[in-house]
């Protein structure tokens, strides 16, 4: 939350001179998040879903897409079906919760990218798996809810994964950058289109309560910002 931050310069990473830096902050903390998965799991012509659409969500959509996945958003409702396009999915379903919805997409998927912080019952995610696929979780639920359990034998017998990923380091971090700035189509050049908003950040316990108390509307995060 300092003003200035000093720091070994093997960890700074130079922000491209055509990306905005309303667009650079979601990057480097959700994008960062996701872009470590999509490296690892997506290749060019995979069917790719991106579960749960905020954040992580549209930053997922946006590498995946850009790294040739054929991509596919799930939400609960319509409700996230815009921003998700807009983003660059090429479908949308609003499946998730419902698990005959999710139980017709059975076999479809070679990665789902699960972004929710929470923790739902991965049988039907791992259903929607095709044979060889990879359920990867990046989202974190709360501590007293980490556990969960799937049956082995339809995990062995259709060689299903069940991953998780962590942040991307500062490498990977600098890649993910220079794409960015070379791919402002892809993910464009405000903060409307990754749904941001900035604020001062003398407003930062506002935006928590908005943040904690799901009143943040169609505002998927918020940038807090120093008077220059």
């Amino acid at each position: 939350m300092s003003k200035v931050m000093r720091i070994e310069e093997r960890f700074a990473i130079k922000l491209p001179d055509t990306l905005p830096p309303e667009v650079a902050c979601p990057l480097i903390c959700g994008g960062g998040t996701v872009f470590e998965a999509v490296v690892n799991l997506v290749e060019s012509g995979k069917s790719v879903a991106i579960a749960s659409i905020g954040g992580l969500g549209t930053a997922a959509i946006r590498f995946a897409r850009l790294f040739g996945g054929q991509v596919t958003a799930l939400s609960r409702s319509d409700a996230k079906r815009g921003g998700a396009m807009k983003a660059g999915a090429h479908f949308f379903e609003a499946c998730l919760g419902d698990t005959d919805k999710m139980a017709n997409l059975a076999g479809k998927f070679d990665v789902i990218i699960d972004t929710n912080p929470t923790n739902p019952d991965i049988g039907p995610y791992m259903e929607m798996l095709k044979i060889n696929g990879t359920y990867c979780k990046v989202g974190i639920p709360a501590a007293s809810d980490m556990n969960f359990t799937y049956a082995w034998i339809p995990t062995i017998c259709a060689q299903k994964k069940i991953a998780g990923s962590i942040i991307t380091g500062t490498r990977r971090m600098k890649r993910m950058m220079e794409l960015a700035g070379n791919e402002l189509d892809v993910f464009g050049k405000d903060n409307e289109e990754w749904h941001t908003e900035t604020v001062h950040m003398t407003e930062v316990n506002e935006v928590m309560d908005k943040l904690k108390q799901g009143k943040a509307g169609h505002t998927y995060r918020y940038i807090l910002k120093w008077d220059e």
